[in-house]
């Protein structure tokens, strides 16, 4: 396939629309396959925290940081891949993919577009299942800080709430408790 507009030498020009096409598509299908693997850490971390197996969270969230480094180097691939496509195309330079799809037409964008399609949903579903995990792990830290909040208050004596719902300190007292029996 050629644009019709000859390099400056007078030799016809290859359309690099094709090969453009075939780079976003790879770039879209990796980035899906990224936001499936960060939907799975999520997924681990939350029945970590669900089965209150808290020594797996850490390594998760190092799991999920990589992940979302990765997602995050792919997505300015994505970015640039797309702009060189669009300005091929002769769409301004930040057109989006469906700006492009549209510009391709159905027959050479469809895989463009269900890709772009199923990104969105996974990104969105990651969105979602995220702030349902980091809802869930915020409600556990305020759990254990309530237990530990009760245990000081126990062992102080005093079993008294002060102004601002915490119970207040009693005078520090030495003790000790057994759990061997």
């Amino acid at each position: 396939m050629s644009t019709g507009q000859p390099t400056p030498d007078g030799t016809p020009r290859i359309d690099a629309v094709p090969s453009l096409v075939r780079g976003l598509e790879a770039t879209l299908a990796t980035q899906a396959e990224g936001y499936r693997r960060f939907l799975d850490a999520i997924g681990r971390k939350r029945d970590a925290i669900r089965n209150a197996d808290l020594d797996r969270v850490p390594e998760i969230a190092r799991i999920e940081e990589q992940i979302v480094d990765r997602l995050e180097r792919l997505d300015r691939r994505r970015d640039e891949e797309s702009r060189r496509l669009a300005e091929t195309l002769g769409l301004a330079s930040d057109s989006t993919v469906s700006d492009v799809v549209a510009a391709l037409g159905a027959a050479d964008g469809s895989k463009l577009a269900v890709l772009a399609t199923q990104l969105r949903e996974l990104i969105e579903r990651s969105k979602q299942e995220h702030s349902v995990v980091r809802a869930a792990a915020d409600s556990l830290a305020r759990h254990m800080a309530g237990i530990v909040q009760s245990v000081t208050g126990a062992l102080s004596g005093t079993g008294v709430y002060g102004r601002q719902g915490r119970l207040r300190d009693g005078s520090s007292l030495a003790t000790g408790l057994d759990l061997t029996t």
